[in-house]
This record gives structure tokens, sequence and C-alpha cells, in this order.
């Protein structure tokens, strides 16, 4: 199966066909991501419920009902897991049909049959059509030809871009051994996703931090791209559990500071204030 017509025949079912809402959407692109990134586009291949709900950012009862929607609609095949025992399993159904253009290298016998149909060799009737390829005049030849692409920025190593991406290679390194990659192309996912996605540079470098802290996402985001792909559900996540945090330090702090009847006369715990929008870190 071709990873990008797969993904051309599922936009266009998205746009014209088919309503799909965002959790079948979140869903199915993590499914078909995993699917080509493990080589297993055109077989089953397993995947647990917790790595899909840690990538798509859905509940136990959004991932069910996306999965039950995506079934019906005949997008993926699901086979359910046993716990304990396997994970779940998955397979991306085919939505773009292969083409193959027939060639027909026989005559008619325009007296009926009893005649044995002549065969007419092909190359014969491709020479004049493609005659004109064969010219040497470069105002023809380059006419149709595409624009060259601008060439790779390339970044110095005091910039912002590339200091971020050699960050997050290190920290990479820190839990497991990866091949040191193209840190100039790190370096542009990370300029892209502060100019085209509006991210901000410092809260990108905090991100790298909190991901390579975490158990799950550390064995994840092994790339710039990916950090750029996951940024939405990483900060929810990262957000989420800065909230928690706060919520209980101040459970912890709001006692009687050791006990002591004194201090409670004495010192008064300043009120507790709920975390809000805005507070976050990202």
């Amino acid at each position: 199966m071709d990873y990008f017509k797969q993904r051309r025949a599922y936009r266009n079912l998205k746009m014209y066909e088919m309503s799909i809402s965002n959790g079948q959407n979140n869903l199915y692109r993590e499914l078909l991501d995993y699917a080509n990134d493990q080589g297993k586009l055109d077989c089953t291949f397993p995947m647990k419920n917790s790595a899909l709900l840690s990538l798509t950012g859905l509940s136990e009862a959004g991932i069910k009902k996306a999965r039950n929607e995506l079934v019906q609609a005949g997008l993926i095949e699901y086979v359910r897991g046993r716990k304990n025992s396997f994970a779940p399993k998955y397979r991306i159904v085919k939505l773009y049909k292969d083409t193959f253009r027939a060639t027909t290298n026989q005559k008619s016998s325009p007296e009926g049959t009893g005649k044995v149909a002549q065969t007419v060799p092909q190359t014969v009737a491709q020479t004049v059509a493609h005659k004109r390829l064969t010219n040497t005049d470069s105002n023809l030849t380059n006419k149709n030809k595409r624009p060259r692409s601008k060439a790779s920025r390339t970044y110095a190593q005091n910039e912002q871009p590339y200091r971020i991406a050699e960050h997050l290679y290190k920290r990479i390194l820190e839990h497991q051994d990866l091949k040191k990659p193209n840190l100039q192309k790190w370096a542009d996912e990370v300029r892209l996703a502060h100019e085209r996605d509006g991210r901000d540079y410092d809260k990108l470098n905090k991100l790298v931090d909190w991901a390579q802290d975490n158990d799950f996402w550390q064995a994840n985001i092994l790339s710039a791209k990916k950090l750029r792909e996951k940024y939405d559900i990483l900060t929810g996540q990262a957000n989420r559990e800065y909230k928690q945090k706060e919520l209980s330090r101040h459970d912890d702090t709001s006692g009687d500071f050791g006990g002591s009847t004194r201090y409670r006369h004495e010192a008064k715990p300043e009120p507790i204030r709920t975390p809000q929008k805005g507070d976050e870190p990202f």
C-alpha cells in the first residue's frame, strides 16, 4: 500500500463523501502513521489501548466510539485483544484502486473470422509520438521543467532552532542510543513550528524536557518533526499535570503547619487559589 495515495484517498473521502469527527480522524491518523512507521500498511498489527489514549488524547469511551465508527465505515478492521494476553489488532483498509493500463497489440481482421490477428510492434507507434523529446534545443526541452527548489537553510549553532534541536538530541541520548541525525533538518522543523505554527521557542525548549522526562513520550518523541506534530497533545498533558501538582501542593500546605496549635494562631496560610487558564507553563 502506498502511504501517500492512502492519505490522499482518505482526505478526498472526508471532503466529499463522509463526515469524519475529530475523534475518528485522530484515531485513524495515528493508526495509519503507526502502520506506516512499522512497515505494516498491508497487514494486521497490534496496538495497545494505552498507547492510543496517549497519542490521540481521547478517553477510553472516545477510543471505543471512534473505533466502532471507523469499523462500520469500512476504514479499518479490528480484532479485540485480551487483557494480560495480547493487544488489540488493527488493519488499515485500502481506500484507493491501483490502475493498470492495458495494452492491446492485435488488430481485428476486417474480413471476419478465419484470419489470425497480426501483432503490431508497439515501438513503431511510439517513435513518432515521442520524436520531439529527442530535440536538442535547450529552449524546448527546458520549458516543462519544474523550477529548482530553494537550497536548504543552514543554521548556526548559536541560533535558537539549532540549539533546541541539539538539546532534544542530547536529552534522547540520556535514555537510549540514537544515531546522530541531521540537526540542520531538525532545526528547520523547529523553525517551522515557530514561524508557521506559532510556537514559542522557549516553550518548545521546555517541552523537550517535559517529554523526555515522561516515561511514555520519551520513547515516542525521537525527532523534531515528531515534537512538532505532537505539540498540542504534549502541551495538553503537561498543563493538566501542572494543574494537578498545584492543587495537590495546596492540599498539602493547607493543614495546621505541623500540627502545632501555636502556629494555628500565629501563622495564617494563604488562601488557596485554583490554577487559572494562563498559569500553565505551555
